[in-house]
């Protein structure tokens, strides 16, 4: 097996001490049951008053938090129907907070790099194409830094295998840096090919850094394999490594998908750097994926986005040039700037600045729609606040489409996901599960003027866990391909009607209730 090959036993030796340190818990909760039947009634009364105690004071934390309610209602159940336990539990794993350290830096060192604003003419461009658009870029302008910009292009690819060469070939082309930032990296044709190039890069005095996630990619990467790029000459941040004794915040993930190469280009969209994204490894039927290639003056909001990360976590004492990085610098080498009709604006989304602006963009979209809205998400585990804006677009006579995979990866999930589907069908939501395998795109396409193509998922994890990205398009004519893809995707998938999904009910009812209620921790 992969993850027993040499450099991955330090990985297995960290998840076996974390299993350790919960058995603990659970024997000296044991242990302290039966120490209870040695002594005084009145020793276990005052004991039990003061987990009680402890449970109310958890309880009103967790009621007073900006978390989603139905997240809320789950952990004061664990808190109250484990009383002690739960709240070991709770405190191990559900803070998702930074620390204060990390906060400092972060408005010190993270915040003035994404400030990179639009220009007075791209917002008043922008607010005679859509009103509603420019109320939406406005929101994310403030929340996440970037800006809504013209003088840029974006190519869509309805599949990663279509965009492999394309990035193999941009690589091939930098000249000054390459940045990527991913959740999972794989050795294999996808990686192993782009590595090749990154190391001749690194030759030709290229600066390439790279981040990936721990987590994401254990398993995939062996242990230190930060060290081993570095050896390479590859700058490497692995995004908070899985550490022995218990982390709060090991729940913060870097889910982001970033390549950029001398600032004028970026490559985003779902995908990882593992081979079943390009389909060359089967696991769950055929892998639906998809990519963007930017050129041009949005790209800076990805460079930016980027080195925030890397100096918040990597080198705070590095003093960033944002000129020297800017999209400006060597646009000239590929032509000068694009020309645009319309406005792209990628942005960020962080777990712990109290800003689920993943979440705000999808709302937004569900609220200005007029037409319809096409939906592609591999989880759909969602609050009664998105369920209900989805609800209610359609009611107001919107189309709205999900399409869901039909090959699950993650199996308690997928029943989760099929579980919302009744409800959101009876007010006239027409879902689809994409047959021939796994559908791996997060996509919201609104009225042929307005969509959002990034990283985040329909699930807790990525609206209020994770660090994400996404690119907020207008006008753009690559929507127009976005929802050709999309109708086309339909067509070889299954629409779930809903005499399905009440047989797919009465038989996995209380399956389906037990899902709900542990729905926001998986």
């Amino acid at each position: 097996m992969k993850f027993f090959r040499k450099g991955y036993w330090p990985k297995l030796l960290v998840i076996l001490i974390l299993a350790i340190q919960v058995l603990a818990i659970i024997f000296l909760l044991i242990y302290l049951v039966d120490l209870a039947a040695t002594v005084s009634p009145y020793w276990i009364l005052a004991i039990i008053g003061v987990i009680f105690a402890l449970d109310i004071v958890v309880a009103i934390t967790i009621v007073n938090n900006d978390t989603p309610d139905v997240y809320k209602i789950s952990w004061i159940l664990v808190v109250f129907i484990l009383p002690a336990a739960g709240l070991l539990i709770y405190l191990f794993l559900a803070n998702k907070q930074t620390s204060a350290k990390n906060r400092k830096k972060l408005a010190k060192y993270s915040r003035p790099l994404l400030h990179v604003p639009s220009t007075q003419e791209e917002l008043e461009g922008l607010k005679e194409v859509s009103l509603d658009a420019a109320g939406i870029s406005s929101y994310l302008a403030l929340s996440s830094g970037g800006g809504a910009h013209n003088q840029t292009s974006v190519q869509y690819f309805s599949l990663v295998d279509y965009a492999f060469e394309p990035i193999l070939e941009e690589l091939r082309k930098a000249k000054h840096y390459i940045f990527l930032e991913f959740f999972i990296v794989s050795r294999g044709k996808m990686w192993d090919s782009m590595l090749e190039i990154l190391e001749q890069k690194v030759k030709e005095g290229v600066d390439v850094r790279f981040i990936y996630d721990d987590v994401g990619s254990l398993g995939t990467a062996t242990a230190h394999y930060d060290r081993e790029l570095e050896d390479k000459g590859i700058k490497t941040l692995c995004f908070n490594p899985l550490k022995p004794l218990v982390d709060i915040r090991f729940n913060n993930r870097d889910h982001r998908k970033i390549l950029v190469i001398d600032g004028h280009t970026c490559f985003s969209g779902g995908f990882n750097l593992a081979d079943e994204y390009i389909n060359e490894e089967v696991r769950f039927g055929h892998w639906k994926d998809n990519a963007i290639l930017i050129r041009g003056k949005a790209v800076t909001n990805f460079t930016m986005m980027f080195l925030a990360n890397w100096v918040t976590n990597r080198d705070p004492n590095e003093a960033i040039d944002k000129q020297y990085y800017d999209s400006s610098t060597y646009i000239d080498e590929i032509g000068g700037y694009p020309e645009s009709t319309g406005y792209v604006q990628p942005y960020g989304d962080l777990p712990f600045d109290k800003e689920a602006i993943g979440e705000r963009v999808y709302l937004s979209l569900l609220q200005k729609a007029n037409k319809y809205v096409y939906i592609t998400t591999p989880y759909l585990v969602i609050d009664v606040e998105m369920e209900n804006a989805l609800i209610g677009a359609a009611k107001r006579g919107v189309e709205v489409i999900m399409l869901t995979p039909h090959i699950p990866d993650k199996v308690a999930v997928f029943h989760l996901s099929r579980s919302f589907y009744g409800k959101m069908m009876d007010a006239g939501v027409k879902v689809y599960e994409y047959t021939p395998g796994f559908v791996h795109e997060k996509t919201f396409i609104c009225d042929d003027i307005m969509a959002t193509c990034g990283t985040i998922n329909l699930d807790y994890r990525s609206l209020f866990l994770h660090l994400e990205c996404g690119t907020f398009m207008v006008n753009m004519p690559c929507i127009k391909d976005m929802k050709q893809d999309f109708l086309d995707t339909i067509k070889i998938s299954q629409r779930i009607s809903n005499e399905r999904w009440r047989r797919w009910r009465k038989k996995n009812y209380f399956f389906w209730q037990i899902l709900r209620i542990i729905g926001p921790f998986l």
